[in-house]
């Protein structure tokens, strides 16, 4: 009988059920997935991790198979919950990864847990949409216009999004806006990312990552004054972010980097191969 290559396990964080999904033995790697997805994105790069980490995939508050509290979307709270949950695992050190809303979140983590993070792995994403008074570059703001339809009103967000959440999560894993190759997610991929999306209470969940990025990320972002000190390795897709070593910069002292050619938004599922490279180059030691 085949035998999966990671199990899975429900633990009570900050009074709600967290699910995560572990594998391997070692020092601990932690993987925090973006929105809309689920520890599943990290599928393609477990397996060969595994064999140098104990690798430790949970799905953030309100996401994947986790609990759907109605408060704690902010990046802080989240970072908190991904913290206690590795600590009530036995680990004092990590390496962390984030893609996406993982990565904001993977900030805070590092910025209020420093001695926790030895290194940080950043896929497409910046450290905070922005600062409380800080401007935001019309580009940037038009390349997220799904950040202000699903943040400034998120309750209207929900209800038109209930009308068709298969579409609307199919539009985001298979449109170029997001992909460089529509044709990375398969059939199987995209039924699982909508059996979580359809859970009750994920639509709402998701929507108040983006509602508490407008509100009070902007205000705990600009609150945070000091530089990381840990290594940070950012990279950016070609067709997503693009080049956001800058903007690790402005927050870290040790950043390396770049761009993924011929990539999107989707760093560890449109090039696995290249993830996982760079993730055995710079964890591995």
């Amino acid at each position: 009988m085949h035998q999966p290559a990671w199990t899975h396990h429900y633990r009570t964080i900050n009074d709600f059920p967290m699910h995560y999904v572990t594998a391997g033995d070692g020092p601990a790697l932690v993987l925090v997935h973006g929105w809309p997805q689920s520890w599943y994105e990290w599928r393609h790069l477990i397996p060969t991790l595994a064999k140098h980490f104990t690798v430790i995939a949970p799905d953030l508050r309100g996401l994947g198979d986790s609990g759907k509290p109605l408060v704690g979307y902010d990046k802080r709270t989240l970072a908190s919950d991904v913290h206690a949950l590795v600590k009530s695992l036995g680990f004092d050190k990590i390496g962390l990864v984030g893609h996406d809303w993982g990565g904001a979140v993977c900030y805070h983590l590092c910025y209020d847990y420093a001695d926790f993070v030895e290194r940080l792995m950043i896929f497409d994403m910046v450290p905070g949409l922005f600062r409380k008074g800080q401007a935001l570059d019309l580009e940037r703001a038009t390349r997220l216009w799904h950040v202000f339809w699903h943040g400034a009103q998120p309750d209207l967000a929900e209800t038109m999004v209930r009308k068709d959440p298969e579409a609307y999560i199919r539009f985001f894993l298979t449109s170029p806006w997001y992909n460089y190759s529509p044709a990375v997610f398969t059939e199987e991929d995209i039924r699982e990312y909508v059996r979580v999306f359809n859970l009750p209470g994920t639509i709402r969940a998701g929507f108040q990552y983006y509602a508490n990025a407008l509100r009070q990320d902007a205000e705990d972002l600009a609150v945070c004054t000091e530089k990381l000190t840990m290594p940070v390795r950012v990279w950016g897709g070609q067709a997503g972010m693009g080049n956001i070593v800058p903007a690790w910069q402005s927050v870290a002292n040790d950043v390396s980097g770049g761009v993924v050619p011929e990539c999107g938004h989707f760093v560890p599922e449109e090039k696995p191969e290249f993830a996982l490279r760079e993730l055995e180059d710079f964890f591995v030691r």
